[in-house]
């Protein structure tokens, strides 16, 4: 028996899904061994060399060293802490896609030591749970590619709520923060996959660039009525 579009679509996202959740929890360790390894490693390297350097013969001097090793431990640990928290399925599932974003952002400025603005015009409320993910897992990997390429560049992101949907955005460039779709050259490679699966929550995707890596991105995600 054939099935119809509907069931073909159903099936499509259905997959999709499970795509997204295993992208997700793989790109949540990947963040993990980043902030254990770049982090909290070179801390407790630093602490390590001072502990064995050959210890000083003046009191002062051992008490300092000895101080100032203790500040690193003690930094470690509350790195420590602070560290395997990336977002979680879960937490989309029950806080929704601004908060999994918001706290996407906190680790990737933590980890990568980058300030990202995140600005949201007023209260949105949720969407289906379908468009929460792959809403999330589409914005997560362009917010990776920004990392990438932006430099010393500020990250600018924000969700702007529209009388009929919300328009997410990703800037690395002040001035192109506040332009509109079509005005600068696109340039993102991956954007033909990521669009199709944008497509499949009815958002509409759109990457734009200049030649020296200036990038600016809208996610335009209907409201869920």
């Amino acid at each position: 028996m054939m099935q119809s579009g509907y069931e073909q679509h159903g099936n499509r996202l259905e997959e999709e899904l499970l795509r997204v959740q295993l992208e997700i929890q793989e790109r949540e360790l990947e963040m993990i061994r980043a902030e254990i390894f770049d982090n909290v490693g070179q801390v407790l390297s630093l602490a390590k060399l001072q502990l064995s350097s050959q210890i000083p013969k003046e009191n002062e001097h051992l008490s300092y060293t000895l101080a100032s090793s203790k500040m690193l431990v003690g930094q470690a640990i509350q790195d420590l802490r602070q560290v395997a928290k990336p977002v979680t399925i879960a937490e989309i599932r029950e806080k929704g896609l601004i908060y999994a974003l918001t706290h996407e952002m906190e680790t990737l400025g933590r980890i990568h030591n980058r300030k990202i603005e995140f600005s949201v015009n007023e209260k949105i409320d949720r969407f289906d749970i379908a468009s929460e993910l792959i809403a999330f897992r589409l914005l997560q990997e362009l917010l990776a590619v920004f990392m990438e390429v932006s430099a010393s560049r500020p990250i600018l992101a924000g969700a702007d709520l529209r009388e009929n949907d919300v328009r997410f955005l990703l800037s690395n460039s002040p001035l192109l923060h506040s332009v509109q779709p079509g005005i600068v050259q696109e340039v993102l490679p991956g954007a033909r996959q990521m669009r199709i699966r944008a497509e499949m929550i009815n958002a509409d995707l759109q990457f734009y660039g200049t030649p020296d890596g200036e990038l600016v991105i809208f996610l335009t995600l209907p409201l869920t009525r």
